[in-house]
C-alpha cells in the first residue's frame, strides 16, 4: 500500500497557537479543505491533514491536524468563514458544493 505524504511544517520556537491564527491559517485552510473533500468523497472516518513540528521550551513537539467525518460539517463552516473574510470566493464555492453534497447524501439516507 502506498504511503500518503502529509503536509508538514517546521515552525521552530514559534508559538503553535499564534502560528495557526496568523500566517499559518492561510497555509492550513486550503489543506484542510482538500482533506475534507477526501474524507467526504472517499467516506473516510478521518484523515491526517497536516503535521506541525515545533519546539516548546527546547523540547520538540508535534501537532497533528486531523479531519474527521463526524466533524466535517463544522470544519467546512470554519473554513467558509475564513474564506469569506479573505475574499477567497472560489474556495467558498467549493465549500458550498461540498455542503450541498453532504445535504444530498443525508437526504438519500433519510429517504431509504
Amino acid at each position: 500500500m502506498k504511503e500518503e505524504k502529509v503536509f508538514t511544517a517546521h515552525i521552530g520556537e514559534t508559538d503553535i497557537f499564534e502560528w495557526t491564527q496568523g500566517v499559518g491559517k492561510s497555509i492550513l485552510m486550503p489543506i484542510l479543505l482538500k482533506s475534507c473533500e477526501e474524507v467526504i468523497y472517499n467516506n473516510l472516518e478521518e484523515k491526517l491533514a497536516a503535521r506541525i513540528n515545533f519546539s516548546l521550551k527546547g523540547n520538540p513537539k508535534i501537532y497533528d491536524f486531523v479531519v474527521k467525518l463526524d466533524g466535517v460539517e463544522d470544519t467546512l463552516e470554519k473554513i467558509l468563514q475564513w474564506a469569506l473574510g479573505e475574499e477567497e470566493y472560489e474556495m467558498c464555492q467549493q465549500i458550498k458544493y461540498l455542503q450541498e453534497y453532504i445535504s444530498d447524501l443525508k437526504e438519500e439516507l433519510y429517504d431509504k
